[in-house]
C-alpha cells in the first residue's frame, strides 16, 4: 500500500496477542506513514492511552473469539472520552452488542482485509483533518470573547456527531469558553434542566432530541434561555422558520466567522443584563 498521510506522523496503538497479526498491521501501518505503538493485552493498551503520548487511531480484534476490543473501547467510554471516534475493530463478525455501544461511532473491518484497515484509518484522520481546517476560522484571533468578562462563558454544545462535537468543543474553549457537550438534544434538555448557560449552540438535525424539540422546551421552560439559542445545520432546515423563529441557524463549516460575531453577541448581551441587574 503506496498511500501516505499528509499530517505529521499520525499514531497508531494496535492491540493484538497474535504476534503475526501485530507485525502484519505494523508493517502496512508504517508503510503508510504511521508511527505505531503496540500491546498484547488490554492492560497495556490502557496504559498506553493513560500515558502522554498523544494517540490518533486505535486498531483492536473485537468479535466472539476476542473480545479485548470492546473492554478496551469500554474503558475509553470512562477515561479516554476524545478517542470514542477513532477506534477501528478487527472482527469477522461482530458481537451483539457491539452496534449499542459502538453507536455507529467506529467500524468493523475483517483481518482478511488488512490494507483496508489501514486504509478506514486513514480516511478517518483525513476526515477529522477537514473538520478542524472548516471550523478553526470560527474561533480564530476571538480574543474579544475573553474581555467579556473575568469568568469564562459557559455554552451548552448539543451534536450527535462525535468527531465535529469534540472539535468544536476543543476549539470553543481555546477561545475562552466553557463548554458542557451532549450528544443529543434529550440529553441538552437534561443539562438545561440543573444549568443555566450563556449561550447554547445545537445542531438542528440530531437523533435523538432534534434542535426542534429542544428549542420547544426551552420556551415552554426556560424561556429566558430562548434568546441564547443558536443552531447548526449540516443540510436545509427549513421548519425552523416556523419552530424557531428568528434563532440564527449557521450551516456546518460555513460563515464561521458570523457564528464567532453571533456567539459573542449573545455573550455580550447577556452580561450587559446581568450587570443592569
Amino acid at each position: 500500500m503506496s498511500a501516505t498521510v499528509q499530517l505529521d506522523r499520525p499514531i497508531v496503538l494496535v492491540i493484538h496477542d497474535d504476534g503475526g497479526a501485530l507485525d502484519l498491521m505494523t508493517r502496512l501501518f508504517e508503510q503508510s506513514g504511521f508511527e505505531v505503538v503496540t500491546a498484547v493485552s488490554g492492560f497495556r493498551a490502557q496504559a498506553h492511552l493513560e500515558g502522554e503520548r498523544p494517540i490518533d487511531v486505535v486498531v483492536a480484534p473485537w468479535d466472539q473469539t476476542a473480545s479485548v476490543g470492546g473492554e478496551v473501547y469500554r474503558w475509553s467510554l470512562q477515561n479516554r472520552y476524545d478517542l470514542r471516534d477513532r477506534f477501528i475493530f478487527i472482527a469477522s463478525e461482530v458481537p451483539s452488542d457491539f452496534d449499542r455501544i459502538v453507536a455507529g461511532r467506529c467500524l468493523a473491518v475483517a483481518m482478511s482485509l488488512p490494507s483496508e484497515i489501514v486504509r478506514v484509518a486513514l480516511a478517518a484522520l483525513q476526515r477529522r483533518a477537514r473538520l478542524e481546517e472548516s471550523i478553526e476560522p470560527l474561533m480564530a484571533e476571538d480574543a474579544t470573547v475573553l474581555e467579556l468578562d473575568l469568568d469564562r462563558p459557559t455554552l451548552l454544545l448539543a451534536d450527535d456527531d462525535p468527531v465535529l462535537l469534540m472539535v468544536m468543543a476543543d476549539l470553543l474553549g481555546e477561545a475562552g469558553y466553557s463548554v458542557s457537550r451532549v450528544e443529543s438534544g434529550h440529553a441538552a434538555i437534561a443539562q438545561l434542566e440543573h444549568d443555566d448557560f450563556d449561550v447554547i449552540v445545537a445542531d438542528w438535525q440530531m437523533d435523538a432530541g432534534i434542535g426542534a424539540e429542544l428549542y420547544r422546551w426551552v420556551c415552554d421552560y426556560r424561556p429566558w434561555l430562548a434568546e441564547r439559542v443558536v443552531f447548526l445545520s449540516g443540510e436545509g432546515g427549513d421548519d425552523a422558520a416556523v419552530v424557531a423563529l428568528g434563532r440564527p441557524m449557521f450551516r456546518k463549516g460555513q460563515d464561521s466567522q458570523g457564528l464567532s460575531d453571533m456567539l459573542h453577541e449573545i455573550v455580550r448581551q447577556v452580561r450587559q443584563v446581568r450587570t443592569q441587574g
